[in-house]
């Protein structure tokens, strides 16, 4: 595929793990909802990674949802509104930060749910090849790091 020019984006290779992207995330919003959760796949994965990540402040969740600031802000209000979590004000790094927590609800929701997610994602990718499977996560820690490396972007 070296020499080959795409005659559009829609078949390149960026157009494609974007697509890709697009309908795992269509997927778990819509298996989140046939659960009769009342929130959105972001809410999820925030209040999952804020209960199983000890001293997370608003910085590092944002990393994990590839969200920005005020989007992470909004996601972050939500989940707050609901009574799952809660924000503690803490010093990390020697700068003043709230931590964020999740509360006896929030923490009920990923006990109920969690293992059931989990399992839907498991069944998901059984129809792989783990072989193909740890190929594809390699080849896409390599386009990563080589944009990060040439772009000198990170996130």
């Amino acid at each position: 595929m070296r020499g080959d020019i795409p005659e559009c984006y829609a078949d390149c290779l960026p157009y494609l793990v974007d697509k890709a992207s697009v309908y795992l995330r269509l997927h778990g919003a819509n298996f989140i909802q046939t659960l009769g959760m009342d929130m959105t796949i972001d809410q999820y994965i925030a209040l999952d990674a804020i209960a199983s990540l000890d001293n997370m402040c608003q910085r590092d969740l944002a990393k994990i949802l590839l969200k920005d600031r005020s989007n992470t802000s909004r996601i972050l209000a939500i989940l707050e509104q609901k009574g799952l979590i809660k924000r503690v004000a803490a010093i990390k790094q020697n700068r003043p930060v709230k931590l964020l927590k999740t509360t006896a609800k929030g923490q009920k929701i990923i006990d109920e749910f969690s293992y059931v997610v989990k399992k839907d994602l498991e069944n998901f990718w059984s129809d792989f090849d783990i072989n193909d499977i740890k190929q594809l996560k390699n080849l896409l820690n390599k386009i990563i790091s080589k944009i990060s490396e040439k772009s000198n972007i990170q996130i």
